[in-house]
Formats: C-alpha cells, structure tokens, sequence
C-alpha cells in the first residue's frame, strides 16, 4: 500500500501537441509508478480540449468540475458534470474537452498502457 501525495505532481501545462490549450494536466499514476493504469487531472479552460485519440484499453473519465464534452467519431456528444462518468472502449476514436462557453475538470483513469494520439479536434 502507498500513498501518492498529490503536491508531489505537478499540475502544469498539457502537451500543446495533444491538446488545445489552455489545458493543465496533473500525471497522479504515470509510467514511472510501474502500475497498469493511468490517472491524469486535466484541467480545461474554455475552449480546451484534446486532439483526437484512442486508448489500448477502457478509460474512465470522473466530473471533477465544471463541465466536460466528450465527442466520438460518430459525432456522439456526452455532457461529463461534477461526479459523472464517462466509460470509453478501447480503440474508440474520440476527443474531450471544456463544453462550449465553459470550463472543466475530470480524472481520467486509463486502464491500458498506452494512448495513440491522432489529427487535431480544433476543426470539430
């Protein structure tokens, strides 16, 4: 058993290749920690959000505030608010961000190891 102190994490800058910005992500279980599965804080400004991706395995995302969109590539939407969850299978295609006019916070919880990133969101 251990803890993870989240101060120890910093909550700093997305990947400006991966995300439109303004985006913060914490890594709070990373590579590093050598567990298989990945918990992100990612913190969306109004008009942030992800490039498109998939994942090798299911990602959870938790409401943490504010509200999230989360897109496929089927044009499905899904509003993600404070204490949701969204569940999304391995290799879909999809991006999630701040809903329009707004900001948001989730937990990403990614169950595999890896995540594939593909073309930018910015034109959806």
């Amino acid at each position: 058993m251990k803890v993870i102190d989240h101060a120890s994490r910093p909550h700093g800058g997305a990947d400006e290749q991966n995300f439109k910005l303004p985006a913060l992500m914490q890594p709070l279980l990373g590579r590093d920690d050598g567990l298989p599965v990945r918990v992100y804080r990612v913190t969306f400004g109004e008009g942030a959000r992800t490039n498109w991706h998939r994942h090798d395995d299911v990602q959870v995302l938790y409401g943490l505030s504010g509200t999230c969109v989360v897109v496929d590539r089927e044009g499905n939407e899904l509003r993600l608010h404070t204490g949701d969850v969204v569940v999304i299978g391995p290799d879909e295609e999809h991006w999630h961000g701040a809903a329009p006019g707004m900001a948001g916070e989730h937990l990403a919880i990614n169950a595999g190891a890896d995540t594939i990133w593909l073309e930018s969101s910015a034109s959806t």
